[in-house]
């Protein structure tokens, strides 16, 4: 049982450096070619879901990268929440302040690359999505339990 645990530990740190990566490569991506990402994302999107069909102002790139913002940190919430389950050095306020240093970070990093600029709105839209993510693992721990 001690074994498996150690692999599950191990296999959510793996998760958790490989979504901090994306996360934190993306910022570094410059302001020009980022939106170019965000337009080909919203192109094919657009494809799937009709919210981005017509959207030809820069209002429909703008809303789907904050959603990705909150996507993306809910994913890190959800990871960390599942690692402090397999961790007794973590708890709550540790997970919380790890959530909320990463999207620090991640604004700083913005502050350094061409056209880009970090934002205090995204670490609060940040925060939010990494919330969200700690509390649907706490939820669902806590029915399992």
């Amino acid at each position: 049982m001690a074994a498996k645990r150690k692999n599950r530990k191990r296999l959510i740190i793996i998760l958790i450096i490989i979504t901090l990566t994306f996360i934190w490569g993306n910022s570094m991506i410059p302001g020009d070619l980022s939106s170019d990402m965000t337009d080909w994302l919203k192109g094919l999107l657009s494809k799937i879901l009709p919210i981005f069909k017509g959207e030809k102002e820069a209002s429909g790139g703008h809303i789907l990268r904050k959603c990705m913002h909150f996507t993306e940190y809910m994913i890190l919430g959800l990871e960390m929440t599942s690692l402090k389950y397999h961790s007794r050095k973590l708890d709550n306020h540790g997970v919380l302040l790890m959530g909320i240093l990463a999207a620090m970070i991640d604004e700083t990093i913005q502050l350094f690359v061409a056209g880009r600029a970090g934002m205090l709105q995204d670490v609060w839209l940040d925060t939010a999505g990494f919330v969200t993510g700690f509390v649907i693992v706490t939820f669902v721990h806590k029915i399992r339990a």
